[in-house]
């Protein structure tokens, strides 16, 4: 393999200029970064798409990069369905949320991680857990994920009282909320309760919801329009 050659996913692309497309890459260690690449035709231009894993060599000194070489390392990963619009939620989030040039050295690998994940799992309760999993890795790796198993006074969670999120301060004791055995199963990815669940998607959407700001996520809405009359009340990302 070329030494100058390093992995990457393309999280977006779009049209850009006459012959090119503007690409959101995650790269290990440099986290997403913009780019450019020419327009490809027939089957090369295909083979431009996300869940792939290539190999690519960037070059250029602003912010925007160009795409001097791209190879692909693996065939795309055959999502469908419920399971291709969870891996479509990842890179919203990414593209959304994780500031671009800022490096990781853990971003890239939870990634490639939870597609493979993905792949495996495509019952309702597992993708619950691979989602709710990269929500709060994304969220710590932000540094906006409060301690699960400690209250905002750095005491220990007790099962059996009831918290609220506080902005800015943690866990805080509430005669109504979120019960402790909850928050220590989630601390301690125990997955095996309904409420679990329940309120780790619940508290993932508040830690979330002031990042992502008013713009709805697209992701979001295709889960509704996938939605049928049996399932309207299960829950999806």
């Amino acid at each position: 393999m070329d030494a100058s050659l390093v992995p990457a996913y393309i999280l977006h692309s779009r049209p850009y200029q006459e012959n090119k497309l503007l690409l959101q890459l995650l790269l290990p260690e440099l986290g997403r970064v913009s780019a450019v690449v020419r327009r490809r035709s027939g089957k090369q231009h295909r083979a431009l798409q996300p869940f792939q894993a290539y190999l690519i060599s960037l070059s250029g000194r602003s912010n925007l990069k160009t795409v001097s070489q791209l190879e692909e390392q693996a065939s795309a990963y055959p999502f469908n369905g419920r399971v291709l619009f969870s891996a479509l939620y990842l890179n919203e989030l990414l593209c959304r949320l994780w500031p671009a040039d800022l490096g990781s050295d853990n971003l890239f690998q939870l990634y490639q991680r939870t597609l493979q994940q993905l792949a495996r799992n495509n019952a309702d309760n597992s993708l619950e857990v691979v989602l709710r999993q990269f929500e709060f890795a994304l969220l710590a790796e932000l540094g906006q994920l409060p301690e699960l198993a400690l209250d905002a006074h750095a005491a220990p969670l007790t099962a059996s009282a009831y918290y609220r999120l506080v902005s800015e301060q943690g866990l805080v004791a509430s005669e109504q909320g979120w019960p402790g055995s909850a928050l220590l199963a989630i601390a301690a990815a125990d997955w095996q309760q309904a409420i679990t669940l329940k309120v780790a998607k619940q508290l993932s959407r508040q830690l979330l919801a002031p990042l992502l700001g008013d713009k709805p996520l697209t992701s979001r809405a295709l889960f509704q329009q996938f939605k049928t009359p049996v399932a309207t009340s299960r829950s999806e990302e």
